[in-house]
């Protein structure tokens, strides 16, 4: 089960790393999306982008410290609850509902895979 849950948490913390670097370098297609499909500020696109990163980092610390893997996968899953309910508002196509989808549901697998070592 360790060799599980480090395996999710690097996938995650790459997925989120990238994501989060996209928002606070504020990559075009991010700011359009945020500003003219989600209809959210832009101050709100940075602090999910510092987020993003936070879990990211803490889910790779969390390999050698796991509470931080906890702290990590707990801010994914509320960052992934966000990002389906703002698809789900704006009625938004399936593939996109899709994709955070996944990783709210990697993330709750992560959750109870590594719940043990702690």
């Amino acid at each position: 089960m360790f060799w599980i849950a480090v395996v999710l948490q690097i996938l995650l913390a790459l997925a989120f790393l990238g994501s989060g670097a996209t928002k606070l370098t504020r990559q075009k297609q991010m700011v359009d999306n945020f500003e003219n499909r989600y209809h959210y500020p832009l101050w709100f696109m940075t602090i999910t982008g510092v987020i993003e990163v936070i879990a990211a980092l803490a889910l790779i610390a969390g390999i050698w410290a796991p509470v931080l893997a906890t702290l990590g996968v707990l801010l994914v899953i509320c960052t992934m609850i966000g990002a389906i309910a703002t698809h789900i508002r704006i009625k938004d196509t399936l593939p996109n509902i899709i994709a955070p989808t996944i990783l709210f549901v990697l993330s709750v697998v992560l959750l109870f895979v590594h719940q043990p070592m702690i």
